[in-house]
């Protein structure tokens, strides 16, 4: 029988050639080199250190050992600048715009004007100098300075509580019978308030002789009975306080004008040597002066009106155009 032979593959050239060539033909892979961006001055110490005489080695081991330096520094203040931010307060908040409010029409601001006279029983609306309340016992009576105290706390005991007092008793009777109520209100307020006066100024209140009893019904305290709106006790506290005021510092005024017309002196204290008009002292003058005053007061204080009117009306008037 023929022996077989073990063959062992034999090396074909054309086989080995053909793979060399294939590896010689294979696209050679790219190796990408990561250099770190060395600082200006790591650069600068590798350059001392060349020129030192130091071999390569120790000059790439200094720069880097360097350049994780300043790596750790910079995290080391970057940390810093976060924790302190973080920890920084917050700077104030500015507060929101306030909304600018809506603009007046004329009839609005005419209105508002016209309230705002109403308002002032001082001056522009006084219940005497405008009004014409109060007349009797101011030109009867208001001769002098003592007179003149007497008569006006006699009023700021009547009038408000009066005020207070009608409205509240109108609000439980449904607004019915409005004089007949402020009428009686005004005569049982005038029980206590005699008994203080006469505590106050004694038997001199007699002076004022039935004047201070027809108080209770005088215009300048029960007037409100006229008007057919109610109004709250709380504004009729605050009307009776102003007509209160109004009515007071025009009693005291006439009073020391009389006097000083007709006397020479001021709530008993002499401030001229001779008397400059002694008809003051009687009712005719307290009418004439008391005129005379009214019509002074009515023409500032129209004269004040008609200016404010003007004003509004200039404004409104620039605004349209």
């Amino acid at each position: 029988m023929p022996i077989e032979q073990n063959r062992k593959p034999s090396k074909q050239p054309g086989a080995t050639g053909r793979r060399i060539s294939r590896r010689k033909n294979e696209p050679e892979r790219s190796q990408t080199v990561i250099i770190p961006q060395l600082s200006p001055e790591v650069l600068e110490k590798a350059r001392r250190a060349a020129a030192a005489g130091k071999t390569p080695q120790q000059i790439e081991r200094e720069a880097v050992a360097a350049a994780e330096e300043e790596a750790r520094t910079r995290a080391i203040d970057t940390g810093a600048v976060r924790a302190a931010t973080e920890t920084a307060p917050e700077p104030p908040r500015e507060p929101a715009p306030k909304p600018r409010p809506a603009r007046k029409t004329r009839r609005e601001a005419e209105e508002e004007l016209y309230q705002s006279i109403h308002d002032d029983h001082l001056w522009l609306n006084n219940p005497v100098m405008v009004r014409g309340l109060g007349l009797a016992p101011i030109v009867a009576m208001d001769i002098n300075g003592d007179y003149a105290l007497m008569l006006c706390a006699a009023a700021a005991l009547l009038l408000t509580a009066t005020r207070v007092l009608a409205v509240a008793i109108c609000h439980l009777t449904g607004n019915r019978f409005r004089a007949v109520v402020y009428t009686f209100s005004a005569a049982i307020v005038y029980i206590p308030a005699y008994l203080i006066l006469y505590e106050l100024f004694g038997s001199s209140l007699t002076l004022l002789g039935v004047y201070l009893p027809m108080m209770v019904v005088e215009p300048a305290i029960i007037k409100r009975l006229e008007a057919p709106e109610m109004e709250t006790p709380g504004e009729a506290l605050r009307r009776g306080i102003n007509n209160t005021i109004g009515l007071c510092v025009s009693i005291l005024l006439v009073g020391a004008l009389r006097e000083l017309l007709g006397a020479g002196t001021v709530f008993g204290r002499t401030v001229l040597h001779f008397a400059p008009l002694p008809l003051a002292a009687q009712p005719a003058g307290g009418f004439l002066l008391l005129g005379f005053l009214a019509a002074a007061w009515t023409a500032v204080g129209g004269a004040y009106v008609h200016y404010k009117q003007e004003e509004v009306r200039h404004l409104y008037a620039d605004r349209k155009h």
